[in-house]
């Protein structure tokens, strides 16, 4: 799941004067569309991890039993059709966009961005280390500050060469995950974790958490994770410099046929059961190239659904009505750090035997109803803390960690 990023724009009366100074950027300067759509982002992690935290995704992974509760197993049928990877790539676009915004931002104070960012995406590590072996060995903070070390070099690449480093960064994660591939191939096991996680203390958690780490999830999640989001984080740097994130209304013909085109091949990539068609292309379809040629098709269009919801969310938010609607969930986008940690928090005491201890025995279908109800609170307390406070305090602590002692403008 995802940090997040402070917006900067120009100075409200149009000046480029800008102070040589670093510091964060004031909440009158953010972004109203990138806030929302991490705000929507969020709902979508939190659907996808509860099934990680209640331990149902291994089991089933594993073929072990689990309940579905009632309405069966087309609940999760559609979460993992419509939601899962979509919300994590989503967050990685955004994360790109924001990545590159305050390099922007940097470079016009006449400062290095290289340096900036290094401390940014090392801080974003440190923070996601310490949630990964205290509370959740799922976490993505971790992967995202990586990629974001890795697209350092490409950030002053213009939109029109700038998706060029998607295969580079490809190739290069690539490269760097080969070492962990037969760590990774060692799995994780379902009774160990409802062992550790389900009945154990917070202590033997936390130990089971650091050696699942090391040995399986944490090889696992850098396997698949980096070369799978890297390409994400490109898009959304592009996005950005090309204006479809920063001036969308004047980007609408080009939003409806993103939304077009990309919600039509994903949603058809993303319902076919493509572990059971590939026997069947095997039998039906003879000429290999084309059997090979139609499953890379549809591998390369599942992520085209990621595009078409943003697509669809920038082109609802120039509908005046529905602007004003979204615009509550903004508050949840500028503290998603914060709710994203605080989610650990919530499903961990839920969960683990050091809280309710209820690891394996929710059904996943009450565990989707749960999230579907927790979400309106987290968009509720995001609104009331904003009132309050400036900012979340995970963002406060990201940006001191960033800037020192700088105070917003």
């Amino acid at each position: 799941m995802a940090a997040r990023e402070s917006i900067a724009v120009s100075a409200d009366d149009g000046s480029t004067a800008i102070p040589n100074e670093l510091r964060p950027v004031a909440p009158s300067e953010r972004r109203l569309e990138l806030d929302v759509l991490r705000g929507v982002a969020l709902f979508g992690v939190l659907l996808v991890n509860v099934a990680v935290f209640s331990g149902s995704d291994l089991a089933l992974e594993q073929k072990l039993p689990f309940p579905w509760g009632w309405g069966g197993a087309w609940p999760s049928y559609l979460r993992s059709a419509l939601i899962e990877s979509k919300a994590a790539a989503l967050l990685a676009m955004l994360f790109g966009a924001g990545l590159v915004i305050q390099c922007e931002r940097v470079m016009r104070r006449g400062r290095s961005y290289v340096g900036f960012a290094f401390r940014r995406s090392s801080a974003l590590a440190l923070i996601g280390l310490a949630h990964t072996l205290l509370l959740w060995n799922g976490d993505i903070l971790l992967d995202y500050a990586v990629i974001s070390l890795l697209m350092i070099p490409f950030l002053r690449l213009r939109a029109s060469r700038i998706l060029w480093a998607i295969p580079a960064l490809i190739a290069v994660t690539i490269v760097l995950t080969v070492p962990f591939l037969h760590l990774a191939e060692s799995g994780l096991s379902y009774p160990m974790q409802l062992q550790h996680y389900g009945a154990g203390s917070w202590v033997d958690a936390l130990r089971f958490r650091a050696w699942e780490f090391v040995h399986a999830l944490g090889p696992m999640r850098a396997a698949n994770r980096l070369p799978i989001l890297s390409p994400f984080f490109v898009l959304g740097a592009y996005l950005w410099k090309k204006g479809y994130l920063s001036e969308p209304t004047k980007h609408r013909g080009a939003l409806v046929r993103i939304l077009a085109v990309c919600s039509l091949i994903g949603l058809f990539a993303n319902a076919v059961p493509w572990e059971n068609l590939g026997g069947w292309l095997t039998v039906h379809i003879p000429f290999r190239p084309l059997r090979i040629l139609i499953k890379l098709a549809c591998f390369l269009g599942r992520p085209l659904l990621t595009l078409g919801y943003a697509a669809g969310i920038l082109l609802l938010l120039q509908r005046p009505g529905w602007r004003r609607a979204l615009a509550h969930i903004a508050p949840l986008g500028r503290m998603a750090l914060t709710q994203y940690l605080l989610q650990s928090v919530v499903c961990t005491l839920v969960f683990n035997g050091y809280g309710l201890g209820l690891f394996g025995k929710v059904s996943i279908n009450a565990c989707i109803l749960g999230t579907i109800t927790f979400f309106p609170l987290q968009v509720w307390s995001s609104e009331w803390w904003l009132a309050r406070f400036r900012m979340g305090p995970a963002e406060w602590l990201w940006r001191r960690m960033v800037y020192g002692g700088a105070r917003h403008e």
